[in-house]
């Protein structure tokens, strides 16, 4: 069994990343993961232990994430591919609408500039079409919109007038804050 009990803050020497094993996970397992504890299996039938230190739970873990195993053997963190739903409209104020409806349940959801992926859900799915807008199943490695309040207060990134260097949920509400009246910090 791999057991992986640690993060890799520091980037790898081509050496290292040549030993280096993918561990694809989907957004579930990378959240479990992010909270400590998660057991899977790679292609090859390895069994794959992940536990963390309590300093690092709460977070998913993101694409790209370099995990260290109690014998220095090392694994990359590969997002992989998944059931989601592609939500598409045929004008940017009913993707808008469709995506102000999911933020009001709290749904996960990456977001591109002319769709929204998010898990499949059935439920959501019949209210999505019922507000008129498009949706077709994808299999696509999942990274969404990370929360709000991920990482402490509310805030919004120092962008010096640049938007393009905020999330686009940061955006949103910076121009929101904006129509109201209120300070972005």
């Amino acid at each position: 069994m791999l057991r992986l009990t640690g993060i890799r803050t520091t980037p790898l020497r081509d050496e290292e990343a040549a030993r280096a094993i993918a561990l694809p996970l989907t957004f579930d397992e990378r959240s479990h993961a992010g909270r400590g504890r998660l057991a899977t299996t790679l292609a090859d039938g390895t069994a794959v232990a992940l536990l963390l230190a309590a300093h690092r739970r709460g977070a998913a873990l993101e694409h790209g994430t370099v995990l260290e195993g109690d014998d220095g053997q090392l694994a990359i963190v590969v997002a992989a591919p998944q059931p989601l739903t592609r939500v598409s409209a045929g004008t940017p104020i009913a993707l808008l609408r469709a995506l102000y409806h999911l933020a009001n349940r709290h749904v996960a959801a990456q977001i591109a500039s002319d769709h929204v992926l998010i898990e499949r859900d059935p439920v959501l799915e019949r209210m999505l079409v019922a507000i008129g807008v498009r949706i077709e199943h994808v299999e696509l490695a999942f990274e969404p919109e990370p929360g709000a309040y991920d990482g402490g207060a509310h805030h919004h990134a120092e962008t010096a007038g640049d938007e393009t260097a905020a999330t686009i949920g940061e955006q949103l509400s910076v121009a929101a804050h904006r129509a109201r009246g209120r300070n972005t910090a």
